[in-house]
Formats: structure tokens, C-alpha cells, sequence
């Protein structure tokens, strides 16, 4: 909630037909459909006529592929992360090991930084690149007036891939600033 809240106030998002408050309650409950499961039938009852649902249903289906393409990234860098670590335990004293994360490490800043760059001049072909490749049903076109591009409008999602893009690139040195300390070490 804190980036989110965050993000939609500086991107000018949210629902104009609700308060703030309200088009962030709806965030909170996107957010959580998008973490833990459940159909993204978010209702809401502002007091002025009954409750109703905020997305369509085009949007809650692009809402539930994007959740599938969430769970498959997470699961990507678990396995990962599983791997490097099997790796380290295996042969912990291995100073190659520790300077192959090392690159690892410098290879996400580094790559980070280029796509930030190609993305910073380019964000709108890379935008449309991305969800060509991961929605190729096509079910993430919707028209300017629907709630879910109001609520996280074009901005939204720039500032969210700059914010990512910064902990990839602070992670990634990170990695390599530790694993090559560590690697020194052991070569000692």
C-alpha cells in the first residue's frame, strides 16, 4: 500500500467519479485480488445509490492474466534464487562461484540500466512491447475512460518501472559488491 498509495497520488491516478480515499480502497483490494487469488470483482458502495462493480470484465480477465504473469516472474526468481544458493552451500569456499554471482550481480545493474535507458526514450513501443509478448490475447487494450486506466494511469506504470528498475539496479550492485568482497577473501 505504501508505493501504491504513493505512486497513484504522484501519477494523478485514481477513479474520478470516487474520493481519493476511495479509489485507494480499491487499489488495496486490486492489489491483494492480484497477491493472495480471488476474481477481482471489487465493489464498492460510496453511500450515493448501492454498491457496484469497478471493473468489467475484460479488466478482470487482463487482471487475471496478470496475476498468472506476477505468480510466473516470482516463481522465476525463487528458482533462481534457489539455485545460486545450492550453488554457494554446495562449495561455499569456491571463490569462481562467489565471482560468477559477482557478474550475476553486475550483469542485472548493468542490463537495468540499459533497458532503463532504451525505456526512457522508448517507454511507449517498450510498454506495448511487453504486454504484446506476456497478454497476446490482446486483453489489455481498454479505452482511456475505463476505471482500470484511470486508476493506474500511463504515468503510474512509469514511475513503477523507474522505482523497479532503481531496486534492480541497487540489488544487482549490491550482489556484486558483496560476492566479489567475498570472493577476495577466499582467494587470499
Amino acid at each position: 500500500p505504501l508505493w501504491m498509495h504513493f505512486a497513484i497520488s504522484m501519477s494523478g491516478g485514481g477513479v474520478p467519479i470516487l474520493s481519493s480515499d476511495h479509489s485507494l480502497l480499491v487499489s488495496d483490494a486490486t492489489v491483494s485480488h492480484l497477491l493472495f487469488g480471488g476474481d477481482f470483482d471489487v465493489t464498492l458502495a460510496t453511500g450515493e445509490g448501492p454498491a457496484y462493480s469497478v471493473y468489467n470484465e475484460a479488466e478482470r480477465g487482463h487482471l487475471r492474466d496478470a496475476r498468472l504473469v506476477l505468480y510466473l516472474f516470482v516463481a522465476l526468481a525463487l528458482a533462481s534464487l534457489v539455485f545460486i544458493l545450492a550453488a554457494l552451500v554446495h562449495r561455499p569456499h569456491d571463490a569462481r562461484r562467489w565471482r560468477a554471482v559477482a557478474r550475476g550481480g553486475a550483469g542485472q545493474a548493468i542490463g537495468t540500466v540499459i533497458v532503463g535507458l532504451v525505456g526512457f526514450f522508448a517507454f511507449d513501443p517498450l510498454f506495448e512491447l511487453f504486454h504484446r509478448v506476456f497478454f497476446p490475447g490482446g486483453n489489455w487494450e481498454f479505452p482511456a475512460d475505463s476505471n482500470m486506466i484511470r486508476l493506474y494511469p500511463y504515468a503510474f506504470w512509469q514511475l513503477t518501472a523507474g522505482a523497479l528498475g532503481a531496486l534492480c539496479v541497487i540489488g544487482g550492485g549490491l550482489v556484486w559488491w558483496l560476492a566479489r568482497r567475498r570472493a577476495e577473501r577466499l582467494e587470499r
